[in-house]
């Protein structure tokens, strides 16, 4: 279904004006950037819904993209020639000086991080619209200004504009994957929320405790000094750190290594396994696989490298040498535990890969724990909460693509987060002195989520799904329904040209439906359940929807069509078939759509359509009927 009313006339006009789009996006990341001016103007939204109109494949996102961000550095740029020009007098000038708040906070984020707040600056709201003005006004080299502000803006443009994007493709797809896609985020929901829940527990629960903890653990050094080896390192910071780190990682190497061996062979823990196989296999489609995507790049090994390389430039620069030795310590030794995992778990060598769960947990782990005390105590949490999040979006990601199982990402979550613990308790028994969280909070954070899309696209097949092999044996045969809904059997194999099938039907009075995916959705929601036309949502088998999917009224219902490849190695004249009858639905009061009611065991509304040449039929047994065609 094409767009209609007023959002076609808007598409329409988009299309016949492609040039006049790119001024208008430059004019709304030109407004958003002014001085004070973004404080009103909402230029954000504005790109954000542009970006849906990317994602719908009316706007090109490379275009986009330099109008984007030419508009927030010219944008910038003047204001940032407006603090050169009046300096201190700005402030007295009308409307600065009814911003006092504003002002003096953007000029304590200047003081604070000095020619870099430019940069951080164009990510954050609150200062965004009056950071350039003040570093003019403060003197900043223009030389050094426009550098900054050049790379921020052209990372910033895209920043805002892929939200959009995502939300525009997931509106030009959509049918019974978009609620497949609506329970998997509803999951996904669920677990960060537990997630939350549990790190703001476990946290308010152990902080209180942790002095008298690590006094006691001291004392018990000291009178136990055969075993307290282990642990003195790390909490007396008389006692040299590496011994006891060391001893401690071949012990949780050993550990690793037991705990995987015994997962492949405990039943248990296979069929759990199985369970999480099962449940992320009936959720693949083209359409869920997509964002998925951006999730599984987050911990791939080139996104968790730049982000730990960029920290460590910060560190460098900011001579906090100390923290990064552990810094860098911990991104090290989880690398190399990472691969030894996926060495001994996967009978592999993974050495650039999306394998890491366990490199990725380290480093978001330590993350945490090195800006977490930078804040207040009551707001201290939130880094956990934070890196849980991220550690939780990885690892589901992980198991959606079949990287890891479900045990053997449990297992590499739980000893990663305890061995950035470790490494965290030495680091905080010899360094006592706090440092400014926010820069790498900001540097983590910004790495880790645009980097993925660099990875992406240099490193497409580590994003390619293996789905295990008892998997697929398992659902050759069979397709899932709409909203997963039941499982219906592929009961007819055809050895034909699809598009001579298609054309004899369509002869023989059955319509041609396109398998939508979102958009079936958004018409479900629309459509009156006593509609004249009502959305037909495609099924999906072996994680693709219908090659063929078409329909013939009988009664008040519809007989349904559906037509997949029989093997998705070899594109040829042979399919498997499914034939449905339908009913005017309505699911959750809401969607109203033709709706499954049983498999068609009466295949004569097809064989009646097929019955001229050149098409023979053949009873096969499990009540399979073969359609063949006849060669010439």
């Amino acid at each position: 279904m094409e767009p209609t009313g007023w959002v076609k006339d808007v598409y329409d006009w988009i299309q016949a004006n492609p040039n006049w789009t790119g001024i208008l996006i430059f004019l709304f990341a030109f407004a958003e950037s002014i001085l004070l001016v973004g404080i009103i103007f909402p230029g954000a939204a504005f790109l954000v819904s542009l970006g849906a109109l990317i994602g719908l494949g009316v706007l090109d996102f490379y275009t986009a993209w330099i109008w984007a961000s030419l508009g927030g550095f010219l944008g910038d740029g003047i204001s940032f020639w407006i603090g050169h020009k009046y300096k201190r007098n700005l402030l007295k000038m009308w409307p600065m000086y009814k911003f006092p708040e504003l002002i003096e906070k953007g000029e304590h984020f200047f003081a604070k991080y000095g020619g870099i707040s430019v940069f951080i600056g164009r990510f954050v709201g609150p200062v965004r619209p009056v950071i350039p003005a003040i570093a003019g006004m403060m003197g900043m080299q223009i030389k050094r200004y426009v550098l900054i502000s050049l790379v921020a803006s052209v990372l910033w443009a895209p920043f805002y504009l892929l939200p959009g994007m995502l939300f525009g493709s997931a509106m030009e797809t959509m049918a019974k994957v978009a609620v497949k896609l609506s329970v998997l985020v509803l999951v996904l929901v669920v677990l960060i929320w537990v997630a939350y829940w549990v790190i703001n527990v476990i946290y308010k629960l152990l902080v209180p405790r942790t002095y008298h903890r690590l006094s006691g653990l001291l004392a018990w050094t000291q009178r136990h000094p055969t075993l307290g080896r282990l642990t003195s390192g790390l909490v007396d910071p008389r006692q040299p750190e590496k011994g006891s780190l060391a001893m401690l990682a071949m012990i949780l190497l050993i550990f690793l290594v037991a705990a995987i061996w015994f997962m492949a062979i405990s039943q248990t823990l296979i069929h759990w396994n199985q369970v999480s196989e099962s449940f992320f296999f009936a959720f693949h489609n083209p359409w869920t696989v997509l964002p998925m995507k951006w999730l599984l790049f987050l911990g791939h090994d080139l996104s968790v490298l730049v982000a730990v390389i960029a920290v460590a430039v910060w560190l460098i620069y900011r001579r906090l040498y100390l923290v990064l030795q552990h810094w860098l310590l911990v991104a090290v030794t989880s690398y190399v535990f990472a691969v030894l995992i996926c060495r001994v778990g996967h009978d592999q060598w993974h050495l650039v890969s999306s394998h890491h769960v366990f490199w990725f947990t380290s480093m978001a782990s330590f993350w945490a724990i090195l800006v977490a005390g930078a804040y207040p105590i009551k707001w201290r949490s939130w880094p956990y909460v934070v890196a849980g999040v991220l550690i939780l979006l990885y690892a589901f990601a992980s198991l959606f693509f079949y990287q890891m199982n479900l045990a053997m990402v449990m297992l590499s979550v739980l000893i990663a987060s305890i061995w950035s613990m470790l490494i965290g308790i030495a680091f905080r028994t010899r360094s006592r002195k706090q440092f400014l969280g926010l820069p790498i909070k900001i540097t983590y954070l910004t790495t880790v989520l645009l980097v993925p899309v660099l990875s992406w696209l240099l490193f497409t097949a580590d994003a390619t799904v293996s789905k295990p092999e008892w998997l697929i044996k398992r659902s050759a045969q069979t397709t899932t329904g709409w909203a997963n809904n039941g499982e219906q059997k592929l009961d007819i194999l055809i050895d034909a040209d699809l598009g001579l099938l298609q054309k004899s039907l369509h002869d023989a009075g059955w319509q041609t439906h396109e398998p939508r995916t979102w958009a079936n959705v958004y018409l479900a929601l629309k459509a009156e359940a006593d509609a004249e036309e009502l959305p037909l949502f495609s099924y999906v088998h072996r994680g693709e929807v219908e090659r063929l999917l078409m329909s013939v009224a009988d009664g008040d219902g519809l007989i349904v069509l559906r037509v997949w490849a029989d093997s998705a190695q070899q594109p040829n004249d042979r399919w498997r078939a499914t034939l449905t009858r339908h009913v005017r639905d309505t699911d959750l009061y809401v969607f109203n759509h033709w709706g499954y009611q049983a498999t068609q065991a009466d295949k004569s509304p097809l064989t009646a359509a097929l019955s001229s040449p050149p098409y023979l039929f053949n009873q096969l047994p499990d009540n399979i009927l073969q359609i063949r065609q006849k060669r010439k």
